[in-house]
């Protein structure tokens, strides 16, 4: 089939088409080459029904209409006898074995023809077969065919409910499973196969043009959610390899509309210099770009079409400011779209900082996860670019706790190809906006209520030893007939690892341990982190009484930690983490200390702080320790 032909459009399916069966009925008599005795019974008790026109008169046939008037005069004057008697004398006949000649010829059943009609009325069936079998008859009945066979093929099959697909088939993949599909668009014909509600194209130009629609709000009352229409995501690969902050959390969207096609630079994302909180914000790059630049993980592109944004991105002056910007994007060149129908929520967070992915993420989410579990989730599906099935079978630790939280339910996670040429389409897109509330300064977006559910929701399913609150802790020490007393301290100094550490925390804490006013407390020390599973570290933190620990991502998992827990932050910088936001501090009824780089005027060793060799590496006096630790 010829598939650039735009004046028909014809829709192919992958069941079976059931032609219509041809079941004309022939009145010209064909002359067949044997015939046996038995023809004369034949010939008597089916006269007409194997024909009924004389040879003369079907020959006369092939000349139009005018040549089958005379005919019919013919018949009207011909007399049945002498027809039957000419009949059978111009057929050869062939000798019949002696066994079957011996034999009588039984009488027929069927009643003889002259018994049934009159010659009245067999003038009148000659005269209809031979206007039935005319030219323009005939011609009619053939249109009549074709009509019927086209109508059949633009019936469209229902696809098997039994096809069961898990995931997205390749591009080259057979159809057998889906549906094949072209639909008039104009210029051209749109050809795609639709699997569990996916549409996959083998070349961008089987698309038919899509408006895109967006943002709106998910939920009127909670922000940091937005609903779009018709978008294409893309996935920036310098990001990966930030000198600073590398970061898994960026994506550039594309936005189908025609207000942008005379822009050379339309599909040119801006760069991730700003702090982009707003879709309808100014920001700088928009001078150099000539279109809005969306928000903070989200970088807006614009096209006409997936095929022109492919186009416009291959541009060499195009391809060079996307360098520029650290907003390369893959696919870098378009041979394939899997266009999802269902709508889709698009998980997106760092995966190289958990921390960063709890306040980013999560912070935002809540709200909403809160609602949905307790009515229904308006998207079926999720799909992550940040860490591949992550709720499926990733044991990322910031997949693990959303696995573990339940945080999306039934909803499918959609696995995604390595294959660069591959571009992600969605009819409907959920974006929770990254970093929407990293800093928790939307008041009542996330309550205690909300987040001490979370926190019960998580011991539980770790099944941690010790109770969130201090009164369920001291209510079960009762029971067992035990108290609090005694403190644990986990330390961790990331000596393992190529960033800030601690040089000669081991020694202190010897030097600390000697001292009668710690004999009652215990102090734990941790090499790594990434060595213990998901759950081991959850439950060092939820056995701490005080967690001191260098500045890394590692502190997310203060949200396993008990109510009542102190935070120490050690380093040379004087930035604070996440963590140690008072109103994150609220939220988990504990307490934060920040302890960095010393003053210069400390020589008494009067505060507790750090002396920096460098950036990267730092030691602690024991007065400081202990001022610390007090």
């Amino acid at each position: 089939m010829d598939n650039n032909n735009s004046g028909v459009a014809i829709r192919r399916t992958s069941s079976s088409i059931i032609s219509p069966t041809n079941s004309t009925t022939s009145n010209i008599p064909v002359e067949d080459d044997e015939y046996g005795e038995d023809f004369d019974l034949s010939i008597s008790s089916h006269k007409r029904k194997q024909s009924g026109i004389p040879l003369e008169v079907a020959e006369g046939m092939t000349g139009g209409r005018a040549s089958t008037e005379p005919s019919l005069e013919q018949i009207a004057d011909d007399e049945e006898e002498g027809f039957i008697s000419e009949r059978r004398q111009s057929l050869p006949r062939i000798q019949s074995s002696s066994r079957l000649s011996s034999f009588p010829r039984p009488a027929s059943p069927i009643p003889e023809f002259d018994e049934i009609f009159d010659g009245e009325s067999r003038r009148f069936r000659y005269a209809s077969s031979i206007k039935f079998l005319s030219t323009r008859n005939i011609l009619i009945l053939a249109f009549i065919t074709v009509l019927a066979i086209v109508i059949t093929i633009h019936t469209p099959s229902q696809p098997d409910p039994g096809v069961d697909v898990s995931r997205p088939v390749e591009a080259d993949a057979p159809t057998e499973d889906g549906e094949s599909h072209f639909e008039d668009v104009g210029p051209g014909l749109e050809f795609y196969t639709e699997v569990d509600h996916v549409r996959y194209y083998k070349s961008p130009d089987k698309m038919k043009e899509m408006k895109s629609e967006g943002p709106t709000p998910a939920d009127r009352e909670l922000g940091g959610m937005h609903v779009f229409k018709n978008v294409c995501l893309t996935n920036n690969i310098d990001a990966m390899s930030y000198e600073n902050n590398p970061t898994t959390s960026l994506r550039g969207l594309i936005y189908f509309t025609r207000d942008q096609e005379h822009n050379s630079q339309r599909c040119v994302p801006c760069s991730n210099s700003e702090n982009m909180d707003r879709w309808d914000g100014t920001y700088e790059d928009e001078t150099v770009v000539k279109h809005k630049c969306g928000m903070n993980g989200l970088h807006t592109m614009y096209a006409t079409s997936a095929g022109d944004w492919s186009n416009c991105i291959l541009e060499d002056e195009n391809t060079q400011l996307m360098k520029k910007f650290g907003q390369t994007q893959t696919p870098t060149s378009v041979t394939s779209v899997h266009f999802f129908q269902a709508p889709t929520f698009l998980l997106q967070f760092n995966a190289f900082d958990m921390e960063s992915a709890l306040f980013d993420m999560l912070m935002t989410y809540l709200p909403f996860w809160k609602k949905y579990e307790m009515n229904e989730f308006p998207f079926t599906s999720l799909i992550s670019h940040s860490v591949k099935g992550c709720i499926s079978h990733s044991h990322h630790p910031f997949c693990e706790l959303l696995h573990q939280m339940a945080a999306f339910w039934e909803v499918q996670d959609l696995s995604w190809e390595s294959n660069e040429n591959t571009l992600y389409c969605f009819k409907t897109l959920y974006y929770n906006q990254v970093g929407y509330n990293r800093n928790l300064e939307h008041e009542g977006h996330v309550t205690k209520e909300v987040f001490g559910g979370l926190r019960e929701n998580l011991f539980n399913r770790f099944g941690l030893p010790r109770r969130r609150t201090v009164e369920a802790r001291e209510k079960d020490a009762a029971i067992e007939g035990q108290d609090l007393l005694g403190t644990k301290i986990i330390l961790y100094d990331k000596t393992s690892r190529d960033e800030t550490h601690w040089t000669d925390m081991e020694a202190v804490i010897t030097e600390a341990k000697s001292l009668d006013k710690y004999k009652d407390v215990t102090f734990v020390v941790v090499k790594d982190f990434d060595d213990l599973s998901v759950a081991h570290q959850a439950r060092t933190f939820n056995e701490a009484d005080a967690v001191v620990m260098v500045h890394g991502q590692h502190m997310a998992n203060a949200i396993y930690a008990v109510d009542g827990t102190s935070f120490v932050g050690v380093g040379c910088s004087g930035t604070v983490p996440l963590i140690g936001n008072p109103r994150f501090m609220e939220l988990m009824d504990s307490s934060y200390k920040h302890v960095s780089k010393c003053n210069e005027d400390n020589e008494d060793d009067s505060e507790a702080c750090t002396v920096c060799q460098d950036d990267d590496h730092f030691t602690m006096t024991l007065p400081a320790f202990e001022k610390m630790i007090d």
